[in-house]
């Protein structure tokens, strides 16, 4: 079951990410420049918000011109850090689609109907995301993914612009995740996030 392991901090303003970005290691582990893309997240739900009361996320993600389909389940968390099963899948169906009741015949869907069922839907949410990439390397091999992110949530009760740094683990054998949070929290003013955007952004702009 593919697992997804993070930390997440809220960010309180840009000067962190300058600061961040003229870093050459982090813990040890060396920086590796992935550039910025650009996301924009469709997140659903049922009106009476199962997902969100359960931990839950089923979105679209549009990136690159392409559309990839992901369920996120809660797992707990352990220290500082955050796991939760993930499985996504590309498609070329569009929220609109999904909102419809016309959902493809791909794995997030068969993870997302085993937990939830087969539910009516509407998109409750959409993030706009300018996303900076770096890989944690040591000896040349990427252990970590570190991002940089600045979002806007779009909701019922409006907009909301937040800044969350991520760091994400590559391999299951190598956690090195509580290191790298005191690392970080040691030199910059970050704070602990929520285990989902989706989830502060529900709190921020949703109608919940």
């Amino acid at each position: 079951m593919p697992i997804e392991t993070e930390l997440k901090f809220s960010v309180p303003d840009k000067s962190v990410f300058r600061d961040i970005r003229t870093l050459e290691t982090i813990a040890d582990y060396r920086l590796v420049d992935k550039g910025v893309v650009h996301i924009t997240d469709y997140c659903f739900d049922t009106p009476d918000r199962r997902l969100f009361n359960g931990k839950i996320v089923f979105r679209m993600r549009v990136m690159h011109h392409k559309s990839v389909l992901t369920f996120k389940q809660d797992s707990g968390s352990e220290g500082s850090y955050y796991r939760r099963r993930e499985i996504e899948a590309e498609t070329e169906f569009t929220p609109d689609d999904i909102a419809a009741g016309n959902l493809p015949d791909i794995t997030p869907v068969h993870a997302f109907h085993e937990a939830v069922g087969k539910v009516p839907l509407e998109v409750s949410l959409t993030t706009v995301n300018r996303r900076h990439g770096y890989l944690l390397t040591w000896n040349n091999t990427p252990h970590y993914e570190l991002v940089l992110d600045d979002v806007t949530f779009n909701g019922p009760r409006g907009s909301a612009h937040v800044l969350e740094l991520e760091v994400e683990l590559l391999f299951d054998t190598d956690n090195d995740l509580e290191s790298i949070g005191a690392w970080l929290t040691g030199r910059f003013a970050l704070r602990p996030a929520g285990p989902s955007k989706y989830i502060l952004g529900m709190n921020l702009v949703g109608g919940v």
